[in-house]
């Protein structure tokens, strides 16, 4: 395993063999250029969450464990979605998505950000959870809402959401599964979890 030191001494070197500008990194991970800037010249280091992170851009097995996550999820029966977290696209349907919201499962790689409503709006324009989020410390969230987006397609209903937040390399995609829950359940958020929270358990 690299030690700390190895990875931000490699890490200019990887930012030119892969074309990514510091701004570019800082942006998604959460943090400004100067974070990045004192990584690589050794002022700093980056904590655990933004270590692993790194570890996992650098890393060639990031685009492996994002199409094996996509085969999985296109063939369940459940129903699932995937979105980059950047705008908010969607990356991959389930065939119970395709079945449950089938205009919605065809939206492609449209951004959805700026039509968001109720509890996905209430985290995702939030900036200083987007960049939690996109540092890694975000686990979990769980909520009831019976709409997504402002957009005219299928019909909404009341449904429980689960979204689990996964890094692929420099992508952070939300991971958002979708449950009938009883007709009197509370819209609202039920709980969010961070990776902290979980390591302290």
């Amino acid at each position: 395993m690299f030690q700390e030191t190895d990875i931000c001494r490699m890490l200019p070197g990887w930012r030119k063999a892969s074309g990514i500008k510091q701004a570019v990194l800082a942006e998604t991970l959460g943090v400004t250029q100067t974070v990045i800037s004192n990584w690589e010249t050794g002022k700093d280091r980056p904590g655990r969450r933004l270590m692993l992170r790194l570890v996992d851009a650098m890393s060639a097995t990031a685009s492996q464990r994002l199409e094996l996550d996509r085969l999985a999820m296109q063939s369940s029966p459940a129903v699932r979605a995937s979105f980059d977290l950047d705008g908010v696209r969607l990356v991959t349907a389930s065939k119970g998505l395709r079945a449950a919201w089938p205009t919605f499962a065809t939206l492609g790689s449209r951004r959805l950000s700026d039509h968001l409503v109720d509890e996905a709006r209430l985290f995702l324009h939030d900036t200083d959870f987007l960049k939690s989020a996109r540092r890694g410390d975000v686990a979990v969230i769980t909520a009831v809402s019976d709409r997504h987006v402002d957009l005219n397609m299928d019909n909404g209903f009341l449904h429980r959401w689960t979204a689990v937040f996964r890094a692929y390399g420099t992508a952070m995609h939300i991971d958002m599964t979708y449950e009938p829950c009883a007709p009197d359940a509370r819209k609202g958020v039920e709980q969010a979890v961070m990776f902290d929270d979980l390591l302290s358990a």
